[in-house]
């Protein structure tokens, strides 16, 4: 009886979750200042992307913004291959493209965060725009960004998905899978809340990062500096979702389910702060953790297995309602299939991942 009160309560407010994601992308407003061109700098943190960073710069250096109002910093966080030859070879090239290059950790810091400090201490844009270093950008991405602030905004977040360029059915299950991490992000945006975004597409003004200590505040916390940024901001600016073509950029896929878990094991470990931050995120987290573990234990219990098939098919309505909201608004497809499968396995690496993110159980990149 207590399985079955945990079974229907716990995916009834999940389910109720996905409504509040799926209205709020709804809800999402179209900020557009053609004419707001203020000096902007694009700071990127990359360690050993020698593969990607070339990619990344090309798109970079294309950007149809102003070049007398741009700048690019580049900041190599001890990488060990070819990264800062890349680097100081663009930087030869474009006189606003700016390489940093750092060779050790920092004690009262944790390396990405240290990374970004030094690259934004070393501009000068009214307005950073942040990506990673596997990351491609759009020609109109820094403009499109840029025009979606209003005198209120403190933050916009943007669109980012999986490049499909190898078209696999893992691929594509990553696909599906961060199209509904940011699909509740953007809808949790379109009620003008802050929870989380993605620091490969992301964008805020300097004095808004200054006024909440930069990243001093979570200086030991080795990952979430997206959440924060998001979070704190969005306590003094509005903030603002980009649903703007121009500005989608494309990240690389995870090359193994290894390296797929480890990543989501890394994002998971953020919620450990939550209850400091923000209830709703922490309680929508536990709503899907229970939802997920009681739906596998469900699964072994003859006398409830009726209704774990049908609150099984609730819950796949369910996401997949803010699946197909969030592929017409941001503009990312996927196929029954993929989504089917997603679906499945869903609910086994959710726990999984959980446990694991609370306990430290990750590794970071080497």
């Amino acid at each position: 009886v207590i399985l079955i009160y945990f079974l229907c309560g716990s995916v009834c407010l999940y389910s109720l979750f996905t409504i509040y994601f799926t209205v709020g992308l709804h809800r999402l407003k179209i900020i557009n200042r053609k004419e707001y061109l203020p000096t902007i700098s694009i700071v990127v943190a990359a360690r050993n992307e020698e593969s990607n960073l070339q990619q990344l710069l090309n798109s970079l250096v294309e950007q149809d913004y102003p070049k007398e109002k741009m700048e690019i910093i580049i900041v190599s966080d001890r990488s060990t291959d070819g990264s800062w030859q890349i680097i100081n070879d663009f930087s030869n090239l474009y006189p606003f493209v700016k390489g940093i290059q750092l060779e050790e950790k920092p004690d009262d810091m944790t390396p990405k965060k240290y990374a970004l400090t030094c690259g934004i201490n070393n501009t000068g844009g009214e307005i950073i725009l942040s990506t990673d270093g596997d990351c491609i950008v759009p020609k109109g991405w820094s403009r499109s960004m840029v025009s979606s602030f209003d005198d209120n905004t403190g933050i916009v977040v943007g669109r980012s998905s999986i490049n499909l360029s190898n078209p696999s059915f893992f691929n594509q299950y990553q696909s599906v899978d961060f199209l509904g991490i940011m699909a509740a992000n953007a809808g949790v945006i379109g009620w003008q809340k802050g929870w989380s975004g993605s620091g490969q597409n992301i964008a805020y003004k300097r004095n808004a990062f200054e006024k909440i200590g930069g990243f001093l505040p979570v200086a030991k916390t080795i990952s979430g500096d997206d959440m924060y940024l998001v979070q704190s901001i969005s306590r003094h600016y509005d903030l603002h979702f980009n649903t703007d073509p121009n500005s989608f950029i494309y990240t690389q896929p995870a090359p193994s389910i290894k390296a797929f878990i480890n990543q989501r094991i890394r994002w998971a470990s953020n919620s450990r702060y939550l209850w400091e931050t923000n209830i709703l995120f922490l309680f929508f987290l536990i709503i899907a953790f229970i939802s997920n573990s009681v739906l596998i234990i469900a699964l072994w219990n003859k006398r409830v297995l009726s209704i774990f098939l049908f609150l099984f098919i609730i819950k796949i309505i369910s996401d997949g309602l803010v699946l197909y909201t969030g592929s017409v608004k941001l503009n990312v497809s996927f196929k029954k299939i993929h989504f089917i499968t997603w679906s499945i396995f869903q609910p086994i690496y959710i726990p999984l991942t959980a446990v694991m993110g609370l306990v430290g159980w990750w590794t970071w990149k080497e």
